[in-house]
């Protein structure tokens, strides 16, 4: 499975009306395939003012350490997009474990060019248990004073 042709299915399922790129190869690959919608570089000493429908890293990570990634994710997640594509190489300061830990899923595996493909996105990120509803919890006309 090529993890750029995996990265392109997924932008067409979700059909950004923008995207924000973290890195110049992620700003090529959405300026060709986002033709109408707007697609903002990310400057790391200047974020944006506004939040993007998704965001999209495959160099952004590489060079970093694993604290810098991890810092990185959080802003994005935080500030930048509720919607995050990731494509982690072998030069990946972060592994499979450290992706999950920060709720990211495994979309796919290149295994050619040794690269995995990464997305999170917040409105599926926790499953609301059904012990957390109104049913399960008090009941006033059962107290008894």
């Amino acid at each position: 499975m090529n993890w750029r042709n995996l990265i392109v299915d997924e932008i067409k399922r979700i059909q950004p009306h923008d995207l924000c790129a973290l890195d110049g190869s992620a700003y090529d690959l959405a300026s060709a395939l986002l033709l109408q919608g707007r697609v903002l570089r990310y400057p790391p000493d200047a974020p944006p003012q506004t939040q993007f429908a998704l965001a999209l890293a495959i160099d952004a990570l590489n060079g970093l350490d694993a604290e810098q990634a991890r810092i990185l994710l959080g802003q994005v997640r935080n500030f930048i997009s509720p919607r995050i594509l990731i494509a982690a190489g072998p030069r990946c300061p972060l592994d499979r474990n450290a992706f999950l830990a920060l709720g990211f899923e495994l979309l796919g595996l290149d295994d050619i060019e040794n690269v995995m493909l990464y997305h999170f996105d917040f409105s599926t990120y926790k499953h609301v248990p059904d012990w957390l509803n109104a049913r399960y919890w008090a009941h006033p006309e059962r107290w008894k004073f």
